[in-house]
Protein backbone atom coordinates (compact mmCIF):
# COMPACT_ATOMS: atom_id res chain seq x y z
CA UNK A 1 0.00 0.00 0.00
CA UNK A 2 1.65 3.37 -0.84
CA UNK A 3 2.02 5.98 2.03
CA UNK A 4 1.44 9.31 0.89
CA UNK A 5 2.46 12.51 2.10
CA UNK A 6 1.43 16.14 0.61
CA UNK A 7 5.48 17.26 0.68
CA UNK A 8 8.72 14.36 0.76
CA UNK A 9 11.85 15.85 1.36
CA UNK A 10 14.90 13.90 -0.13
CA UNK A 11 17.64 13.89 2.52
CA UNK A 12 18.08 14.59 6.11
CA UNK A 13 21.06 17.12 6.02
CA UNK A 14 20.89 20.43 6.66
CA UNK A 15 18.60 21.49 3.87
CA UNK A 16 16.32 18.51 4.40
CA UNK A 17 15.77 18.98 8.20
CA UNK A 18 15.87 22.96 7.56
CA UNK A 19 12.96 22.49 5.05
CA UNK A 20 10.89 20.39 7.18
CA UNK A 21 11.36 23.01 10.06
CA UNK A 22 10.20 25.61 8.00
CA UNK A 23 7.11 23.94 6.74
CA UNK A 24 6.66 23.35 10.55
CA UNK A 25 6.48 26.97 11.03
CA UNK A 26 3.54 27.42 7.88
CA UNK A 27 1.86 24.91 9.50
CA UNK A 28 2.49 22.52 6.88
CA UNK A 29 2.15 19.24 9.04
CA UNK A 30 2.08 16.56 6.25
CA UNK A 31 5.75 16.04 5.64
CA UNK A 32 7.80 13.43 5.46
CA UNK A 33 12.07 13.59 5.18
CA UNK A 34 13.43 10.32 3.73
CA UNK A 35 16.83 9.39 3.86
CA UNK A 36 19.30 7.28 2.66
CA UNK A 37 21.28 6.75 5.99
CA UNK A 38 20.89 8.85 9.21
CA UNK A 39 20.30 12.47 10.10
CA UNK A 40 23.36 14.70 9.04
CA UNK A 41 24.87 11.23 7.71
CA UNK A 42 27.43 13.14 4.85
CA UNK A 43 28.75 15.32 8.27
CA UNK A 44 29.17 12.18 9.69
CA UNK A 45 31.53 10.99 6.88
CA UNK A 46 33.52 14.28 7.44
CA UNK A 47 37.21 13.46 7.87
CA UNK A 48 37.21 13.83 11.76
CA UNK A 49 39.57 16.77 11.97
CA UNK A 50 37.45 18.55 9.82
CA UNK A 51 35.48 21.34 11.25
CA UNK A 52 32.77 23.93 10.06
CA UNK A 53 34.59 27.20 8.33
CA UNK A 54 31.90 29.28 9.05
CA UNK A 55 31.82 30.74 12.36
CA UNK A 56 28.90 30.04 14.98
CA UNK A 57 27.73 32.45 16.92
CA UNK A 58 24.53 33.41 19.10
CA UNK A 59 23.48 36.77 17.10
CA UNK A 60 19.84 35.55 16.76
CA UNK A 61 18.19 38.52 18.92
CA UNK A 62 19.85 41.41 16.40
CA UNK A 63 18.56 39.81 13.39
CA UNK A 64 21.33 37.46 12.39
CA UNK A 65 20.55 33.97 13.17
CA UNK A 66 24.21 31.69 14.02
CA UNK A 67 25.41 31.48 10.51
CA UNK A 68 25.77 27.58 10.49
CA UNK A 69 21.78 27.49 11.79
CA UNK A 70 19.14 25.92 9.59
CA UNK A 71 16.08 27.19 11.75
CA UNK A 72 15.96 31.10 13.02
CA UNK A 73 15.40 29.97 16.85
CA UNK A 74 18.67 27.64 16.59
CA UNK A 75 22.11 28.08 17.01
CA UNK A 76 24.92 25.65 16.89
CA UNK A 77 26.90 27.80 19.09
CA UNK A 78 24.42 28.19 21.81
CA UNK A 79 23.99 24.63 22.12
CA UNK A 80 27.93 23.34 22.16
CA UNK A 81 29.56 26.56 22.66
CA UNK A 82 31.98 25.87 20.22
CA UNK A 83 32.56 28.58 17.11
CA UNK A 84 33.54 25.49 14.63
CA UNK A 85 31.82 22.38 15.05
CA UNK A 86 33.05 18.99 13.41
CA UNK A 87 31.11 17.06 11.66
CA UNK A 88 29.74 14.62 14.44
CA UNK A 89 28.39 17.73 16.25
CA UNK A 90 27.30 19.25 13.48
CA UNK A 91 25.07 16.22 13.00
CA UNK A 92 24.35 16.10 16.46
CA UNK A 93 23.16 19.44 16.05
CA UNK A 94 20.97 18.34 13.12
CA UNK A 95 19.36 15.81 15.17
CA UNK A 96 18.43 17.51 18.06
CA UNK A 97 16.39 20.37 16.04
CA UNK A 98 14.67 17.52 13.71
CA UNK A 99 13.59 16.24 17.46
CA UNK A 100 13.11 19.45 18.94
CA UNK A 101 10.20 20.49 16.01
CA UNK A 102 9.05 16.73 15.94
CA UNK A 103 10.26 16.22 12.07
CA UNK A 104 8.65 12.90 11.04
CA UNK A 105 12.36 10.99 9.13
CA UNK A 106 12.24 7.64 7.70
CA UNK A 107 15.73 6.52 8.17
CA UNK A 108 17.63 4.14 5.76
CA UNK A 109 15.22 4.39 3.24
CA UNK A 110 17.15 4.64 0.12
CA UNK A 111 15.04 6.18 -3.07
CA UNK A 112 15.44 4.38 -6.21
CA UNK A 113 13.37 5.54 -8.68
CA UNK A 114 10.66 8.19 -9.15
CA UNK A 115 7.50 7.82 -11.39
CA UNK A 116 5.11 10.93 -11.54
CA UNK A 117 1.77 9.33 -12.37
CA UNK A 118 -1.48 10.75 -12.35
CA UNK A 119 -0.16 13.92 -11.23
CA UNK A 120 1.75 12.64 -8.14
CA UNK A 121 5.20 11.26 -7.42
CA UNK A 122 5.73 7.74 -6.78
CA UNK A 123 9.03 6.94 -4.62
CA UNK A 124 10.15 3.59 -4.82
CA UNK A 125 12.30 2.35 -1.56
CA UNK A 126 14.00 -0.03 0.13
CA UNK A 127 11.00 -0.21 2.80
CA UNK A 128 8.31 0.25 0.25
CA UNK A 129 6.16 3.00 -2.27
CA UNK A 130 5.40 6.48 -1.04
CA UNK A 131 3.93 8.86 -2.59
CA UNK A 132 3.90 12.72 -2.87
CA UNK A 133 2.43 15.85 -4.62
CA UNK A 134 5.47 17.55 -3.97
CA UNK A 135 9.24 16.76 -3.84
CA UNK A 136 12.55 18.54 -1.96
CA UNK A 137 15.55 17.33 -3.07
CA UNK A 138 17.94 17.93 -0.89
CA UNK A 139 20.58 14.95 -1.02
CA UNK A 140 23.55 17.28 -1.25
CA UNK A 141 26.96 16.31 -3.24
CA UNK A 142 29.07 14.72 -0.51
CA UNK A 143 28.39 10.93 -1.37
CA UNK A 144 29.38 12.50 -5.04
CA UNK A 145 32.50 12.82 -5.28
CA UNK A 146 35.04 14.15 -8.48
CA UNK A 147 37.66 11.42 -8.98
CA UNK A 148 38.66 11.45 -12.20
CA UNK A 149 41.76 9.10 -11.64
CA UNK A 150 42.54 5.52 -11.20
CA UNK A 151 44.47 6.17 -8.34
CA UNK A 152 44.42 8.62 -5.46
CA UNK A 153 41.95 8.72 -2.50
CA UNK A 154 39.31 11.52 -2.32
CA UNK A 155 39.18 14.03 0.52
CA UNK A 156 35.77 12.17 1.14
CA UNK A 157 37.04 9.18 1.72
CA UNK A 158 39.41 10.41 4.55
CA UNK A 159 38.63 9.02 8.24
CA UNK A 160 41.71 10.52 9.82
CA UNK A 161 44.39 12.53 8.39
CA UNK A 162 46.55 11.50 11.45
CA UNK A 163 45.96 7.78 10.41
CA UNK A 164 47.25 7.91 6.62
CA UNK A 165 50.85 6.67 5.97
CA UNK A 166 53.87 8.88 4.90
CA UNK A 167 55.87 12.44 5.34
CA UNK A 168 55.27 13.50 1.38
CA UNK A 169 51.45 14.10 0.19
CA UNK A 170 51.01 15.30 -3.25
CA UNK A 171 47.38 16.93 -2.84
CA UNK A 172 45.03 17.70 -6.16
CA UNK A 173 42.95 20.77 -5.98
CA UNK A 174 42.95 24.34 -4.49
CA UNK A 175 40.39 25.27 -2.63
CA UNK A 176 38.90 24.47 1.00
CA UNK A 177 39.16 20.65 1.11
CA UNK A 178 42.59 20.98 -0.37
CA UNK A 179 43.97 23.25 2.04
CA UNK A 180 42.04 21.65 4.84
CA UNK A 181 43.95 18.03 3.89
CA UNK A 182 47.18 19.89 3.44
CA UNK A 183 47.15 21.67 7.08
CA UNK A 184 46.49 18.72 9.41
CA UNK A 185 49.04 16.83 6.86
CA UNK A 186 51.49 19.85 7.31
CA UNK A 187 50.75 20.10 11.34
CA UNK A 188 51.26 16.53 11.84
CA UNK A 189 55.36 17.15 10.01
CA UNK A 190 54.17 15.97 6.50
CA UNK A 191 55.85 17.51 3.57
CA UNK A 192 53.32 19.03 1.03
CA UNK A 193 52.72 20.25 -2.33
CA UNK A 194 49.19 21.09 -3.64
CA UNK A 195 48.95 20.93 -7.46
CA UNK A 196 45.62 23.01 -8.99
CA UNK A 197 44.86 24.73 -12.26
CA UNK A 198 43.75 28.08 -9.70
CA UNK A 199 42.70 28.74 -6.53
CA UNK A 200 40.80 30.76 -3.99
CA UNK A 201 43.71 31.35 -2.03
CA UNK A 202 44.21 34.81 -3.06
CA UNK A 203 40.99 35.64 -5.48
CA UNK A 204 39.80 38.90 -5.70
CA UNK A 205 36.17 37.97 -5.39
CA UNK A 206 35.08 39.18 -2.01
CA UNK A 207 32.34 36.12 -2.16
CA UNK A 208 33.37 33.33 0.10
CA UNK A 209 31.97 30.73 -2.35
CA UNK A 210 35.23 31.77 -4.24
CA UNK A 211 37.65 32.85 -1.90
CA UNK A 212 39.23 31.22 0.47
CA UNK A 213 37.59 31.29 3.94
CA UNK A 214 39.76 33.75 6.84
CA UNK A 215 39.33 30.39 8.79
CA UNK A 216 41.13 28.65 6.43
CA UNK A 217 43.67 31.60 5.92
CA UNK A 218 44.39 31.50 9.79
CA UNK A 219 44.70 28.06 10.52
CA UNK A 220 47.24 27.91 7.45
CA UNK A 221 49.79 31.15 8.70
CA UNK A 222 49.43 29.11 12.21
CA UNK A 223 50.59 26.19 10.56
CA UNK A 224 53.26 27.82 8.91
CA UNK A 225 54.65 29.39 11.72
CA UNK A 226 55.02 26.13 13.65
CA UNK A 227 57.22 24.51 10.69
CA UNK A 228 54.44 23.11 7.96
CA UNK A 229 55.54 22.48 4.94
CA UNK A 230 53.05 23.10 2.60
CA UNK A 231 53.94 24.32 -1.00
CA UNK A 232 51.62 25.63 -3.79
CA UNK A 233 51.62 25.29 -7.52
CA UNK A 234 48.97 27.04 -9.35
CA UNK A 235 48.39 26.44 -13.10
CA UNK A 236 48.64 22.88 -12.84
CA UNK A 237 46.29 20.67 -14.63
CA UNK A 238 46.35 16.58 -13.22
CA UNK A 239 45.90 14.45 -16.28
CA UNK A 240 46.63 10.71 -15.37
CA UNK A 241 48.10 8.97 -11.89
CA UNK A 242 49.78 5.79 -12.24
CA UNK A 243 51.65 3.50 -9.69
CA UNK A 244 55.16 1.97 -10.39
CA UNK A 245 57.18 0.65 -8.12
CA UNK A 246 55.56 1.66 -5.16
CA UNK A 247 56.04 5.37 -6.24
CA UNK A 248 52.35 7.35 -7.33
CA UNK A 249 53.06 9.79 -10.46
CA UNK A 250 50.82 12.43 -11.19
CA UNK A 251 51.10 13.40 -14.91
CA UNK A 252 50.28 17.10 -15.87
CA UNK A 253 49.29 18.75 -18.73
CA UNK A 254 52.55 20.93 -19.26
CA UNK A 255 54.84 17.83 -18.56
CA UNK A 256 55.41 18.19 -15.41
CA UNK A 257 55.59 14.94 -12.93
CA UNK A 258 55.25 14.40 -9.41
CA UNK A 259 55.99 11.49 -7.05
CA UNK A 260 55.36 10.59 -3.88
CA UNK A 261 55.45 7.47 -1.92
CA UNK A 262 52.14 8.24 -0.18
CA UNK A 263 48.99 8.06 -2.19
CA UNK A 264 48.16 11.31 -3.43
CA UNK A 265 45.03 13.38 -2.03
CA UNK A 266 42.36 13.99 -4.55
CA UNK A 267 40.57 17.32 -3.28
CA UNK A 268 38.84 18.43 -6.50
CA UNK A 269 35.32 18.53 -5.10
CA UNK A 270 32.20 17.02 -5.82
CA UNK A 271 29.98 16.27 -8.86
CA UNK A 272 26.45 16.06 -8.02
CA UNK A 273 25.36 15.64 -12.05
CA UNK A 274 26.57 11.98 -10.89
CA UNK A 275 23.35 11.52 -8.40
CA UNK A 276 20.85 9.49 -10.39
CA UNK A 277 17.65 11.29 -8.72
CA UNK A 278 19.41 14.32 -10.34
CA UNK A 279 19.69 13.07 -13.57
CA UNK A 280 16.23 11.40 -13.37
CA UNK A 281 14.19 14.66 -12.36
CA UNK A 282 15.96 17.85 -13.24
CA UNK A 283 17.87 18.88 -16.85
CA UNK A 284 21.69 18.51 -16.84
CA UNK A 285 23.35 20.33 -19.05
CA UNK A 286 27.10 21.55 -19.04
CA UNK A 287 27.25 19.83 -15.75
CA UNK A 288 25.16 22.58 -14.33
CA UNK A 289 21.30 21.54 -12.68
CA UNK A 290 18.97 23.49 -14.98
CA UNK A 291 16.55 25.42 -12.67
CA UNK A 292 13.57 27.83 -13.24
CA UNK A 293 13.76 31.34 -11.09
CA UNK A 294 11.96 29.11 -8.37
CA UNK A 295 14.50 26.61 -8.14
CA UNK A 296 12.16 24.19 -9.83
CA UNK A 297 12.63 21.41 -11.67
CA UNK A 298 12.74 22.18 -15.77
CA UNK A 299 11.07 18.88 -16.55
CA UNK A 300 8.57 17.97 -13.85
CA UNK A 301 5.75 20.21 -11.76
CA UNK A 302 6.47 20.63 -8.05
CA UNK A 303 9.88 19.39 -7.68
CA UNK A 304 12.55 21.66 -6.05
CA UNK A 305 16.20 21.61 -5.37
CA UNK A 306 17.36 22.74 -2.12
CA UNK A 307 20.79 23.09 -0.57
CA UNK A 308 24.00 24.13 -1.34
CA UNK A 309 23.69 22.43 -5.20
CA UNK A 310 21.74 25.33 -6.53
CA UNK A 311 23.34 27.47 -8.65
CA UNK A 312 21.79 31.22 -10.27
CA UNK A 313 24.20 32.56 -12.54
CA UNK A 314 26.54 34.30 -10.38
CA UNK A 315 24.53 33.10 -7.09
CA UNK A 316 26.63 30.46 -5.66
CA UNK A 317 24.29 28.81 -1.98
CA UNK A 318 26.93 26.19 -1.32
CA UNK A 319 26.59 27.96 2.24
CA UNK A 320 24.07 27.30 5.02
CA UNK A 321 23.37 30.75 5.96
CA UNK A 322 22.92 31.61 2.03
CA UNK A 323 20.43 28.15 1.14
CA UNK A 324 18.71 28.53 3.99
CA UNK A 325 17.38 31.96 2.95
CA UNK A 326 15.24 30.14 0.52
CA UNK A 327 13.19 27.56 2.84
CA UNK A 328 10.65 30.02 3.61
CA UNK A 329 10.27 31.24 -0.32
CA UNK A 330 9.50 27.79 -0.91
CA UNK A 331 7.40 26.93 2.06
CA UNK A 332 5.54 30.22 0.87
CA UNK A 333 5.31 29.01 -2.56
CA UNK A 334 3.92 25.62 -2.10
CA UNK A 335 1.15 27.27 0.13
CA UNK A 336 0.52 29.28 -2.47
CA UNK A 337 -0.03 26.81 -4.90
CA UNK A 338 -2.62 24.89 -2.36
CA UNK A 339 -4.31 27.74 -1.67
CA UNK A 340 -2.93 27.68 1.97
CA UNK A 341 -3.82 30.39 4.47
CA UNK A 342 -0.35 32.37 5.62
CA UNK A 343 0.33 34.86 8.55
CA UNK A 344 2.17 37.86 6.75
CA UNK A 345 3.86 38.18 10.15
CA UNK A 346 5.20 34.89 9.85
CA UNK A 347 7.26 35.83 6.52
CA UNK A 348 7.97 39.04 8.00
CA UNK A 349 9.85 37.08 10.82
CA UNK A 350 11.83 35.43 8.08
CA UNK A 351 13.00 38.72 6.84
CA UNK A 352 13.86 40.36 10.01
CA UNK A 353 16.30 37.27 10.24
CA UNK A 354 18.06 37.55 6.53
CA UNK A 355 16.38 34.48 5.59
CA UNK A 356 13.85 35.53 2.42
CA UNK A 357 16.14 35.32 -0.16
CA UNK A 358 13.54 36.01 -2.99
CA UNK A 359 15.65 38.25 -5.38
CA UNK A 360 18.90 36.77 -6.78
CA UNK A 361 19.94 39.82 -8.13
CA UNK A 362 20.61 40.88 -4.56
CA UNK A 363 23.25 38.27 -3.73
CA UNK A 364 26.59 40.17 -5.52
CA UNK A 365 29.34 40.00 -2.47
CA UNK A 366 31.06 43.59 -2.81
CA UNK A 367 33.68 44.59 -0.61
CA UNK A 368 35.61 48.10 -0.35
CA UNK A 369 38.11 47.00 2.19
Amino acid sequence: MTNHHRVIIIGAGAAGIGMAVTFKDFNMKDVLVIESGTIGQSFKQWPKSTKTITPSFTTNGFGMPDINAIAKETSPAFTFNEEHVSGDTYAEYLCIVAQHYDVEVATQTKVSDVAYVDGKYELTTNKGVYSADYIYVATGDYAFPNQPFAYGQHYSEVDDFNNLNGNEFVIIGGNESAFDAAINLGSRGASVSIYTTSTGFDHDDADPSVRLSPYTHQRLREAVRQGAHIELNVGYKATDINLHDGVYQVQFENGHTATSSSEPIIATGFDVTRNPLIQQLFTVKDNDVRLTELDESTRYPNVFLIGATVRHEEAVLCYIYKFRARFAVLANILMRREDLPVDASLIDTYKKNNMYLDDYSCCEVDCSC
